[in-house]
């Protein structure tokens, strides 16, 4: 008879994910392909290795992409926008560190008009300075609001503290630059980075063969736009810290409500082998909403609604992050509690019920982010333009499945040392 007090025992399951079937255009693209036959969706990305990192001057590459839906040969702004909208498609367009990203969602029967309408927005947009001038207008009117806002503040003093006001991530736009920038300076990073040998395309969902040859012909036949190779990811310059990590920055926002705190650090290359159970160790710190931080800051002190760590990559330097917003006047307690838990971490090793807990989060998020074409896709961008393994996600889940809580105090001894922290308050 079955006893139905005694739960089933949990049985390990292994986990694989599909890899996408690699392919060279004939002007020399690399096309990255996922297929998932019936679901009658495609997604395309066009990955352009010209990010922040690359611009002479600050903001060149933001406009450079998001100039693009703006106009092109044939089409207004407008027109461009509501041909998108005919077909239900969706365009996302957005700039990283290292890369800009267009990605393209759209349905597979519509899809050879929208990558004819993608098509012509990166070979021949129109940067027209009329439309120029009302993006830039309004660009700089939504940082003036974001600049009122403590968490705002706070990342951007961080990034300034960590990495240097001479390193491109610590190179902060000022309502100024936008004043500056003119449609010339963007049009030169157009021409200088957008082509076919600075580009990947990624293709996933509902992709045939007529639509691979589709794809082809468009993206992969002829050489288009700039001839500059720098799809390679770039190493890291050097940091020249503006402040010690011992001295905590105190920022002054009028009328700011709660404090905002932002404390960081760089860690190791992301190639490094500890970087992937750093990731087991900053979720059990900050990373999910069971971690030590909530259960100390949040659900005893009554500190914040929400704080939270992360491992930041925004170029292959990993920068630990931890960031909150509390009550006001909270500031010096709420560093005191991270401090305390990360020399907790050092000094007493995780329970082996914690663990399970966090092994089963983070499995469980890796199964829901991947769990189809259409979001594995962004795992291989990452993966590609980090210059990790392809077998990074099996890695992750190997890491996730195998560390014991004698390795994760080995990382915190090594890691988690406050007196590295640099540390952001953003008050009124």
């Amino acid at each position: 008879m079955l006893d139905r007090t005694t739960p089933p025992a949990i049985q390990p399951a292994s986990l694989s994910f599909c890899k996408p079937e690699e392919r060279v255009m004939p002007n020399g693209v690399p096309l990255h392909i996922i297929e998932a036959p019936g679901v009658e969706v495609v997604r395309i990305d066009v990955v352009f290795a010209a990010g922040q990192w690359y611009q002479a001057r600050k903001l060149q590459a933001l406009f450079a992409c998001r100039m693009l839906r703006e106009g092109c040969r044939g089409y207004s702004a407008a027109q461009f926008a509501e041909r998108l909208d005919y077909y239900g498609a969706w365009l996302d367009l957005s700039v990283a560190m290292n890369r800009t990203f267009v990605a393209l969602y759209t349905l597979k029967k519509h899809a050879r008009h929208t990558l004819e309408l993608v098509h012509r927005m990166l070979t021949e947009p129109a940067y027209s300075k009329e439309q120029f001038d009302i993006v830039r207008a309004n660009n700089k009117a939504q940082l003036m609001v974001n600049l009122q806002k403590g968490d705002v503040q706070a990342m951007r003093a961080l990034r300034r503290s960590v990495y240097g006001d001479a390193h491109p991530c610590g190179m902060n736009a000022q309502p100024e630059d936008y004043d500056t920038l003119q449609v010339e300076h963007v049009v030169d990073f157009y021409r200088s980075y957008y082509g076919s040998s600075n580009c990947q395309v990624y293709l996933s969902g509902d992709a045939d063969e007529g639509l691979l040859r589709h794809v082809e012909e468009l993206f992969g036949t002829e050489e288009w736009g700039a001839t500059v190779d720098g799809r390679r990811m770039v190493d890291d310059v050097d940091t020249a810290e503006s402040s010690r990590p011992s001295d905590v920055v105190h920022c002054q926002l009028e009328n700011a409500v709660q404090d905002s705190i932002r404390m960081g650090m760089l860690l190791m290359d992301v190639n490094d082998e500890d970087y992937l159970s750093m990731r087991v160790l900053t979720t059990v710190l900050g990373g999910y909403f069971g971690s030590r931080l909530m259960k100390n800051v949040r659900e005893e002190k009554g500190y914040t609604y929400h704080i939270g760590a992360d491992l930041v990559t925004n170029t292959r330097k990993v920068m630990f992050l931890v960031h909150c917003e509390a009550q006001a006047g909270r500031a010096e307690e709420v560093i005191a509690e991270v401090h305390h838990e990360m020399l907790r971490l050092q000094n007493e090793r995780v329970s082996d019920e914690e663990l399970t807990m966090v092994r089963n989060y983070m499995t469980g998020e890796i199964c829901r982010n991947y769990e189809s074409a259409l979001s594995l896709v962004d795992a291989y961008i990452y993966i590609n333009n980090l210059g990790l393994s392809q077998t990074y996600i099996e890695q992750m889940l190997e890491v996730i499945r195998d560390i014991d809580a004698g390795h994760l105090q080995q990382l915190a001894v090594r890691y988690l040392r406050p007196e590295l922290l640099h540390t952001v308050v953003v008050h009124s």
